[in-house]
């Protein structure tokens, strides 16, 4: 699988990575110094999660300038959007605004029109840009797993892409703000 490297760590990472939920204990409980580790190593390596995605670019237009300049290498997770950027059914507990929601199924249903899961558009960008070292995604299914890796190796189709950014340009970098009283 194709590398890159993580800022000035001198690592080399996959373009591609797999996680899971233990912070969220979903899998399994974790410590207070796990989760503290955790936490603290994200910070240092620039771990963002569900900012830079087809639908939402912040993460690359607002933040890894500056990263960049302090030679913090960059992660990116959640490159579907909590499923958004798929065409599983969405989850109750999403938060993004009714119009994000739209967008999403609108284009999901041009990129199956085109024969192309919206997903697999959603992680080649996602993987398609130089300056994020790894892309992290996780899945209980392990045919979600072979899916990314065969994709990861795939080329990104330029002429779908500008499409579906079409469809999202009306709610571009729009969603909510976790944090917020009103939002939790």
């Amino acid at each position: 699988m194709q590398t890159r490297l993580l800022g000035t760590t001198g690592l080399e990472v996959p373009i591609l990575a797999f996680g899971a939920s233990s912070l969220g204990q979903e899998f399994r409980s974790v410590t207070l110094d796990e989760a503290l580790g955790s936490v603290a190593a994200a910070l240092d390596c620039g771990l963002n999660y569900n900012q830079y995605t087809l639908q939402n670019t912040r993460f690359v237009d607002e933040t890894i300038p500056f990263l960049k300049t302090k030679g913090i290498g960059v992660m990116n997770a959640g490159p579907f959007s909590a499923r958004l950027l798929t065409d599983a059914p969405l989850p109750a507990w999403l938060k993004e605004p009714e119009e994000v929601k739209a967008a999403a199924r609108a284009a999901a249903e041009l990129c199956r029109s085109r024969g192309t899961p919206l997903a697999k558009l959603a992680l080649q960008f996602a993987l398609a840009n130089p300056d994020i070292a790894t892309t992290v995604a996780g899945s209980a299914n392990p045919r979600n797993i072979r899916d990314w890796a065969a994709w990861a190796a795939e080329p990104l189709d330029a002429d779908l892409l500008l499409d579906v950014q079409a469809i999202f340009a009306p709610v571009k970098n729009r969603g909510h703000l976790e944090g917020l009283a009103c939002n939790n």
